[in-house]
């Protein structure tokens, strides 16, 4: 299909370092250039230069890189502060506040700003896209405020500026912010297109803040159809790993604790260990995989690591059984009918694990980590390893499948339309 030459802004803030964001990021550019091989794909200023050259991309300055010069350094005495937070909350505000004036003149005036600060160049990109689409991911929640509220503010200009806004493969919630909940509410509300990447929790989620779900649906993550670099082979008594040191995520020093005695019996048992980095955060994984690696305690223990999440995906297919927090560890395993066990911690966590698990039709998979014990996991993961669960895997993700490319096809016969 031949078009006329169309501007494209994809919403993805994490590609930079979080291996689950670049593989949602990679799917969607990957079948968009072969859709479109003409377009100009918009992205972060921090997506790797390795996928930017692959599909041809153009990396631009987001909301985030603007408002992230004014944050205060973690050091500060006053960091998580109330006066921290009202001082985010006027310059954020602020700085919005006169972006969307000076977008607005220039639509009016039919000029562009010059200039190579960040915020030309991000008035200049709104400008110039002929829609905007976010790319999934669970970014829309208060857990990260500055993050959620950039993006919201983003599809808010797009908004004013009169750009189509398409919301795919998305998390939401959970909000504790008025303010926050207000942008969702505008957002959703002027958005044409709205794939939801859970089992039901966010069309409640819309309906409570009293959003109408007509454009709503429930579809599946941006990731889940994401080729493997290659066919793995599949390997007997093999655990895959992930483990991130967070207090997000974990009450970490018991929930490692619990996951090193369960790790045991399985090396006493003749396992092999894969250890999976979804993120190149220094702090999150590598360190601890590190150090474990560098102990010696388990000598069939190996990292799987690299920049390309497509080679993830394919590792993980050898893998007998898996264990771990991060949602797209899940997702891929899930995606290779490889039975998992998704770790979480707190509500933000709880509704991106359970409504994956009950997708695939495993709800009992999601796991409150405060009720483990390696006893438990032990069991449970040998039973699930030992189990007929596979056939059934496959058939689901292979709807999930369907299902994502059935709306991916509709998205794409918007866009076209633009």
């Amino acid at each position: 299909m031949q078009n006329r030459q169309k501007t494209l802004l994809l919403l993805n803030t994490g590609a930079g370092e979080n291996l689950g964001d670049r593989a949602m990021l990679t799917n969607t550019v990957g079948r968009l250039r072969a859709q479109y091989p003409d377009w100009q794909l918009l992205v972060s200023a921090r997506t790797p230069g390795f996928l930017v050259e692959e599909f041809r991309l153009e990396r631009v300055s987001f909301m985030i890189d603007c408002l992230s010069r004014w944050g205060l350094r973690p050091s500060s005495a006053v960091h998580g502060s109330r006066l921290t937070q009202l001082l985010y909350a006027t310059l954020g505000t602020t700085e919005f506040v006169l972006l969307a004036l000076v977008a607005l003149v220039c639509k009016a005036a039919s000029r562009r700003p010059l200039g190579r600060f960040m915020e030309a160049e991000f008035i200049r990109t709104l400008l110039d896209a002929d829609a905007v689409l976010f790319v999934g991911g669970g970014y829309l929640t208060d857990q990260g405020k500055l993050e959620c509220r950039a993006l919201l503010t983003t599809g808010l200009l797009a908004m004013y500026l009169r750009k189509p806004v398409i919301l795919s493969g998305q998390g939401l919630g959970p909000f504790s912010t008025r303010l926050t909940r207000w942008l969702m509410r505008r957002v959703t509300n002027h958005a044409e297109m709205i794939g939801l990447r859970d089992s039901g929790h966010g069309k409640s989620l819309l309906v409570s803040l009293g959003v109408s779900t007509a454009k709503a649906e429930t579809v599946c993550d941006d990731a889940l159809t994401l080729s493997p670099s290659y066919i793995a082979q599949s390997l007997p008594k093999t655990i895959g790993i992930h483990w991130r040191v967070s207090p997000h995520q974990a009450d970490t020093q018991r929930v490692q604790n619990v996951l090193e005695c369960m790790l045991d019996k399985l090396a006493c048992d003749g396992w092999t260990i894969l250890l999976f980095q979804f993120h190149e955060r220094e702090k999150y994984e590598a360190s601890i995989y590190r150090q474990w690696l560098s102990s010696g305690r388990w000598p069939s223990a190996r990292l799987i690591k690299d920049r390309d999440p497509r080679v993830l995906r394919a590792e993980i297919a050898s893998c007998t059984v898996a264990l771990g927090m991060a949602y797209h560890f899940s997702v891929f395993a899930l995606a290779a009918a490889v039975p998992v066990l998704g770790l979480w911690h707190k509500p933000y966590y709880r509704d991106k694990i359970g409504g994956l698990m009950t997708a695939f039709g495993h709800p009992e998979w999601a796991l409150d980590d405060r009720v483990i014990s390696p006893d438990s996991l032990y069991e449970t993961l040998t039973k699930m390893a030992a189990s007929d669960c596979r056939p059934a895997l496959v058939k689901r993700g292979s709807e999930l499948a369907a299902l994502h490319e059935d709306w991916q096809t509709r998205v794409d016969t918007r866009l076209s339309q633009i």
